[in-house]
């Protein structure tokens, strides 16, 4: 055998081997091939391929498929079912949760044993349905009723305890001792609706009388209404009236010292109107400030003269006589002489 043979049935044994162990792990016995078993259902809660088909809790089986029929609201699911294993045509395949993390399997009940034709065969159609949450997690119904049966045994030795400590009179117990006084309470107010309704028996008469009274009040309130209302409006005109005149005379007074500030205004953009033009003037040399502030000559002259106005003040302060009329030079020269000069 040459090595491309070798080489070929190894490939050949390979993919076989590949396809059953596949198939293996998905729960298909390839070897002895199954039962296809078909079941429709409106929701399939979410089951999938690979899904386990338990009996009694032992798999039979897997979900092999599941597709729309033609109505594309009807879902139908394929099962392969162990071929050795016989499900009666009546038997009813269960979508049901497996466990706390959302598991899903399909359980089979069924109540009698089939055999021959009674048993479903390969194609064929059994019943289907989707388990309610109660059912999922505690079963059937009637798989409760022991439970229920204990707990009536359990519960009403029980509830005969609590309600002899709370009604007993002797009891320190503290719910006892509260009830006890609630009993008070309530025994007192019964006493108390019943003394108030002789004392509202007995004043019926005036009390009905009041109401009268309060009922003719308000009838002449009521036919004085147009008159009230007629009232009410003028009141509602003098206050308007008042408010008005007051705005008024407010508004007329506004107006008068609006005009006044702005005469003000006019005449102080009039005066800064002027101040400026005779800025302009003396920042350009014009008349004797303009010169005074801006030629230096007429500051140098202005300051000779300030000398000399000083000397000649200075002299008159220090020789008068010299300034004194119809002094001839004679004399001045004498009074020279004596002061040093």
């Amino acid at each position: 055998m040459s090595n491309e043979t070798k080489i070929g049935l190894l490939a050949v044994i390979t993919i076989v081997l590949s396809v059953i162990g596949y198939n293996f792990l998905k729960g298909i016995n390839v070897i002895n091939a199954p039962n296809i078993i078909y079941a429709n259902y409106d929701n399939v809660a979410s089951l999938s391929v690979s899904s386990p088909v338990l009996v009694n809790g032992l798999q039979v089986g897997v979900v092999k498929d599941m597709y729309f029929l033609d109505d594309l609201q009807t879902i139908q699911v394929a099962m392969n079912i162990e071929k050795d294993f016989r499900i009666p045509k009546e038997a009813e395949a269960i979508i049901t949760s497996t466990g706390l993390m959302g598991g899903t399997a399909i359980i089979i009940k069924y109540d009698t044993i089939c055999k021959g034709p009674d048993c479903a065969q390969n194609g064929d159609l059994i019943g289907g349905r989707v388990a309610s949450v109660l059912e999922a997690f505690i079963g059937q119904p009637e798989e409760l009723d022991p439970y229920f049966d204990n707990l009536k045994k359990n519960v009403g030795p029980l509830t005969d305890s609590i309600k002899y400590r709370l009604t007993d009179p002797n009891s320190d117990d503290a719910i006892s001792k509260s009830l006890r006084d609630i009993a008070v309470v309530l025994e007192n107010l019964k006493t108390t609706t019943a003394s108030l309704n002789r004392v509202v028996a007995a004043n019926a008469q005036p009390l009905n009388k009041t109401l009268k009274n309060v009922e003719s009040l308000t009838g002449n309130l009521s036919d004085s209404n147009e008159n009230i209302k007629g009232i009410v409006q003028n009141t509602d005109t003098l206050t308007a009236n008042i408010a008005r005149l007051e705005f008024d005379e407010t508004l007329n007074t506004t107006n008068e010292a609006l005009a006044g500030l702005k005469n003000t205004m006019t005449s102080a953009d009039k005066a800064i109107g002027e101040l400026t033009v005779l800025l302009e003037k003396i920042n350009k040399g014009e008349g004797a400030v303009g010169k005074l502030m801006n030629d230096d000559s007429v500051i140098t002259q202005f300051s000779s003269i300030a000398i000399r106005l000083d000397s000649v003040l200075t002299d008159f302060q220090d020789r008068p006589y010299r300034y004194i009329p119809l002094k001839s030079r004679k004399k001045v020269r004498k009074f020279d002489k004596l002061d040093g000069k």
